[in-house]
């Protein structure tokens, strides 16, 4: 199973994704498991009381898992997972058109 992550997680796995052979079969095992062999992972997907971050994105085959299941969704070795973590910013624009 390969675990694709963006942004800001990128440094902490080393790379864009992850393989991992023998999954287990639900994102918070998969979580669990990828935390505990990543210094720093853990902290930017769980807050204090162990649920995900508020603005981390964690996708199991394109669907968020908060309208899945949550953290007991589950995956197979051919399920595809996408992790992003907080965006925030941008740029403050003023769009001015003509004849308005």
């Amino acid at each position: 199973m390969i675990i694709r992550f963006y942004a800001t997680l990128r440094p902490l796995v080393g790379g864009r994704s992850v393989e991992l052979s023998d999954p287990p079969d639900t994102v918070a095992a998969i979580l669990d498991r990828l935390a505990d062999e990543h210094d720093g992972l853990r902290e930017q997907l769980f807050d204090e009381d162990g649920s995900v971050r508020r603005f981390v994105a964690i996708m199991v085959n394109g669907r968020d898992i908060r309208h899945i299941d949550g953290l007991q969704s589950r995956v197979t070795p051919e399920s595809e997972m996408d992790i992003f973590p907080p965006v925030a910013g941008g740029a403050n624009l003023r769009i001015e058109f003509e004849g308005a």
